[in-house]
């Protein structure tokens, strides 16, 4: 299947739906509404617009790009080794929704595997991931800025698998937060992108059970798991950093459910009332939906789950066609340069859907996710591939805010 790039099918719309004043910075919110119409010819960015430190005289602005679960199943890992020259190389799985992360100031989704090594163990997918280096190659190639390693895989090659994965990530310039090789001095990630600071937070819900093979300080040392305590902190060191945007990863919810579930959507009104302006979900391999919640006198938006990025979950494997659904959310932010104001101008959904297929001559699968309305009209697809595809887009949109709205 070829991996050119499609015209795009509309142009942007944005309409300011609500503001609000809070206390980090002052952060302002407008979003995005009249997203819901999924035909071929819908109104659907694909990518973010050109980012620029000057968009005007009086404010900068940036754009954030987010994007839920990067796994790496025992098929995929097949997939992307090459046996003539004996190395892997996962850059094509991610070609297609590169122009758009590449595109973001900032790019961030969960690597929901580790790269222990093989004095760890093999090379191997579930129940435990272990991923050859390569993987972060890709990653990095995509254009991901900040990956969080804070879930429910990250000790799947124990303490010793934490570090090394974190000392492959951040070799290849890439930024982490949610797991520690050591004690940090904090737990928040802080960026300065073009003079907007952004603070990112991660947290699981669950280690599977192995966190019985670390002491409990370790423990509390190497993985930000879901804890009232240390999440309060985090928040009040990044107010303490005069952050002008708090963005919170919770690895949260249950698996293949697409509604959330009750403890999400209390813990994300708890969160947006101490001070988070973004929530971004990821988990339960399923997108649920996203929406803006008012807690503590303050706003904030919510996507309860992400869905998978890139899997080998999906319909063929799992009897369960929602587990190959992802979207990529682009966050269009500007900040007054002389009030220091902070404004969320738009959101912007992309659904995403994981391609894979044996195609002629290949013995192991091609994998790729798709911005589906580049490829729902791709001559080279199969009429049950674009019927996939419009299942898809159809399921992700009814899931997000806005989407049933009429544009104005």
């Amino acid at each position: 299947m070829s991996a050119r790039r499609r015209s795009r099918k509309g142009r942007r719309v944005a309409i300011v739906l609500f503001l609000a004043a809070v206390c980090a910075g002052w952060a302002v919110f407008a979003w995005n509404e009249g997203l819901g119409d999924a035909s071929p010819d819908a109104k659907h960015p694909l990518a973010p617009p050109p980012s620029s430190s000057s968009a005007g005289e009086g404010y900068t602005e940036i754009t954030l790009a987010a994007a839920g679960d990067i796994m790496f199943h025992d098929t995929e890992l097949k997939s992307g080794y090459d046996k003539t020259t004996k190395r892997y190389d996962f850059r094509s799985f991610f070609a297609d929704v590169k122009p758009i992360l590449s595109a973001a100031d900032v790019a961030i989704a969960n690597f929901e595997t580790t790269t222990g090594g093989l004095d760890a163990m093999p090379y191997m997918g579930y129940p435990r991931f272990n991923s050859p280096d390569e993987t972060i190659d890709a990653v990095r190639d995509a254009g991901f800025d900040v990956l969080t390693t804070a879930n429910n895989h990250a000790l799947d090659t124990g303490s010793q698998g934490i570090v090394r994965t974190l000392e492959q990530i951040h070799k290849r310039g890439i930024d982490t937060v949610g797991t520690y090789a050591k004690r940090p001095d904090t737990r928040v990630l802080m960026k300065d992108v073009q003079g907007i600071k952004l603070a990112f937070l991660s947290y699981t819900e669950s280690t599977n059970g192995l966190e019985n093979a670390l002491t409990p300080e370790e423990l509390d040392t190497m993985i930000n798991v879901v804890d009232e305590r240390k999440i309060k902190e985090d928040i009040a060191y990044a107010k303490a950093q005069k952050a002008d945007l708090i963005i919170a990863v919770m690895h949260w919810g249950n698996e293949y459910e697409r509604e959330p579930a009750a403890k999400q959507q209390n813990l994300a009104k708890q969160l947006v009332g101490e001070g988070v302006d973004l929530i971004l979900g990821s988990h339960p391999h399923v997108i649920q939906k996203s929406e803006r919640l008012s807690a503590g006198g303050r706003e904030g938006f919510v996507i309860y789950s992400m869905g998978n990025f890139i899997s080998n979950q999906r319909l063929e494997t799992l009897d369960n066609a929602y587990t190959e659904d992802g979207i990529i959310l682009s966050f269009r932010i500007r900040k007054n340069k002389a009030t220091n104001e902070t404004s969320i101008r738009n959101v912007d959904y992309v659904p995403t859907w994981v391609y894979r297929d044996k195609e002629q001559g290949r013995s192991t699968y091609t994998y790729k996710i798709l911005p589906i309305m580049d490829f729902i009209e791709d001559g080279e697809l199969s009429a049950a591939f674009k019927q996939r595809m419009q299942r898809s887009y159809q399921d992700t949109m009814a899931q997000m805010d806005g989407s049933s709205r009429d544009e104005q």
